[in-house]
Order: C-alpha cells, then structure tokens, then sequence
C-alpha cells in the first residue's frame, strides 16, 4: 500500500539475503540520491522482515549480507522509524551496517506512546489517568447526550462520514487519502477494523480509526468537528474507545503511533524512542559532509 500510494512512480527495492532456510528481507525505496526504508508518518514502525530466523546470530548474519550486497551500488541509506520493541533491532541493524563497512549512526527522532495493560481492567487503567483528564470526561459525559458506534466493516457511507469529520476538524488536509481508505478496507478483509463513530442523534461529531493487530490495539486517525470543541466529543470517544479495547476486546497493549502529541501522555503510559539508521559509504567523498553533520548531531542530541 505504501509503494503503490505514497511512492507512486517509485519501484521499490527488496534487498534480499538467505542462509540455509533463513532469509531476510529490507524493503527500501529510491529518494534522491540515497535509498531510504520503505515507511512514512504512517508507518508505526519499520524492520527488516524475517522467515525462520529467530535468533539474533542469524540475524545478524543475513543484515550483514544485505549490508555489504547494497554498499556495492549505493552510498547513503536512511532507516527511520526504529523502535526497540524488547528484540534489540535498531542496535543490532547499526552493529550490521558497521560490520558491512558502512559509517552507521543510530539518532534519536521522536516517539512512540503507548500502554501495556498487563491483565488490567478499563477501570484500573483509567485510575491511573491524569486527574483533569477523569474530572472533563465525567464532566462532559454529563452534559453530552452523544452515543457512540464501532464499525468492523468499511462503507461507501462510513466513509464519507469519515471524511467529512476529517474535513471539519482541526488537522490538515489528509497527503494521502486513498492511502487511509486502503488501510481501512484491508484491515475490513481479515476483520481488523474498528471504525468508531461518535453522534449527536443522527450527525456524526467524532471519528477515530484503530485496527487489532494480534494483541495490539493501533489507533491510527482520530478526528471531530472543530465546531464541537467545547463539548469535547473526541475526548469522550477515546473513552468509549479505550474501555472496549480492555475490557471487550482483551487487548494487551495500545499503540498511539508515532508523535509527541501532548495529548497522547494523558493516554499512554510510557514513551519508547523512535530511532533513525543514517548509513555513509565511507569510500564515497560526496557523502563525508552528511556524514560528519549526523554525527555532530547525533552527539549534541545525546548532551541536550
């Protein structure tokens, strides 16, 4: 979806490598004059792909190869958004393209919020909120005569609600819709999608879009109508939304994605780091300047 929506006229690069029954695979992608991975802000994360390659050796093994097959023909690559997911990715990546001869510098770009749950019921969860965020909920619920829907199936007329909740709200106009509407039908296909809709009677106020991804709930758009601000239907869904993830759904972990959205602290519970891999051939002099730049910027980040 991401090569046939946002990279259109783009031909993707699958660098592949194998080892016995092992293989991996780095999907990238041409920009300019270097490669970079096959993700953008809709990405909640981005890894090489692996098939019986569960131990960190042969990991290894295989990104290596990679690395040193794509040094032969290109001098500059960029991985981005990286998250140690507890599996130690992004330092083995780096460890990987140093190996391959490349100048790797690992750099700290953002993060991702999320909750573990950890068997915890919504009303233990909710707790734990932030006091102003419990005292506007109960608040406004009081007030708001809103009732809420959770949709698994896309349609036509969901859509358009969607889109003109989107159009009405305060954030700018979608890069890519087809991009959206593509995720949603997919997610549609394996019954992943929940598509929540927030009413006042009959006119839809607030939408938000998450998926079930194995134990993970991904909250992927949320959006209301600016005009509703002061009745706070966005707040009130997320609620609704969270309430049914825990205690209906049973999911373990809630992902917000990527962004430091002030909003998402008052949700989530820990902040991982999102990490970028910026990668120089250094036998390539055009590439020494961005290299001696990143790395600069890479040791004011870690004193700051």
């Amino acid at each position: 979806m991401l090569a046939h929506h946002c990279f259109a006229g783009r031909s993707p690069l699958m660098a592949e490598a194998q080892n016995g029954t092992a293989c991996a695979v780095l999907p990238l992608v041409q920009e300019q004059d270097h490669l970079v991975s096959l993700a953008n802000y809709y990405s909640f994360s981005y890894a090489p792909i692996f098939e019986q390659a569960e131990d960190t050796a042969t990991r290894l093994t295989l990104m290596t190869r990679i690395a040193a097959d794509l040094r032969a023909k290109h001098g500059c690559i960029s991985l981005y958004p990286l998250i140690d997911d507890d599996d130690g990715m992004p330092g083995l990546l780096r460890r990987a393209f140093a190996r391959a001869g490349w100048i790797a510098i690992l750099t700290p770009e953002g993060s991702n919020h999320i909750v573990d749950l950890e068997g915890r019921s919504f009303a233990a969860y909710w707790k734990s909120r932030p006091g102003a965020l419990r005292s506007s909920v109960q608040r406004k619920g009081k007030s708001a005569r809103f009732t809420h829907e959770i949709h698994h199936n896309l349609s036509d007329a969901l859509w358009s609600e969607y889109t003109g909740i989107y159009a009405a709200s305060w954030k700018e106009a979608e890069a890519y819709p087809a991009m959206i509407r593509a995720i949603a039908e997919e997610a549609t296909s394996r019954g992943a999608l929940r598509l929540a809709i927030t009413r006042d009677e009959s006119r839809a106020v607030a939408v938000q879009l998450w998926t079930i991804e194995g134990e993970t709930a991904c909250i992927h758009k949320i959006a209301h109508d600016s005009a509703e601000d002061a009745r706070s239907p966005g707040t009130l869904l997320s609620h609704h939304m969270f309430a049914h993830m825990i205690d209906v759904e049973k999911v373990a972990r809630i992902d917000y994605g990527t962004g430091d959205n002030a909003y998402k602290r008052d949700w989530m519970e820990r902040a991982r780091p999102m990490l970028r891999l910026d990668c120089f051939d250094p036998w390539r002099a055009r590439f020494w300047l961005p290299a001696l730049r990143t790395r600069i910027s890479n040791l004011v980040g870690r004193r700051g």
